[in-house]
């Protein structure tokens, strides 16, 4: 049976974490995007808010409930809503649209499944503003 080279197995053990590694990563984006992102997140946001948005969009779309959900935007209480707004969508699409198009297919790439998830378990506001978002447009909890 062949065995793991030295180098692998060190790099397969766990890390510590270094100063200024604060940050979270999303998974599936290559090391220029997360550099991006990153970069996007000290200049407009905080650091870590593209995980939280990723994270807390994918709360919404695999919420339990019944198959057809109506997601609610903001929370009730205002300090815990991070500090660049409730939306986390809005943020997600925001940061997309601050990054190279390469660093963006890739994040849009690990959005796309929630996204359909969202659309097959939401149903259409047919009151909502045609200049909404696609997912603000939407029916929502009253």
């Amino acid at each position: 049976m062949p065995r793991k080279p030295v180098s692998q197995v060190r790099a397969d053990l766990p890390r510590k974490a270094r100063r200024g590694d604060d940050r979270a990563v999303i998974s599936g984006l290559s090391a220029k995007a997360v550099a991006e992102i990153a970069r996007i997140e000290r200049r407009a946001y905080a650091p870590g808010a593209a995980h939280q948005a990723l994270r807390e969009w994918r709360e919404t779309v695999h919420a339990p409930g019944p198959t057809v959900m109506y997601p609610r935007w903001f929370r009730e209480c205002p300090c815990c809503a991070p500090a660049w707004g409730g939306d986390h969508r809005e943020t997600l699409e925001a940061i997309c649209h601050g990054l190279s198009r390469r660093s963006a297919r890739e994040l849009r790439a690990v959005l796309a499944p929630l996204d359909e998830r969202f659309l097959a378990r939401t149903l259409n506001d047919p009151y909502a503003s045609p200049r909404d978002r696609w997912w603000r447009r939407r029916l929502e909890t009253p």
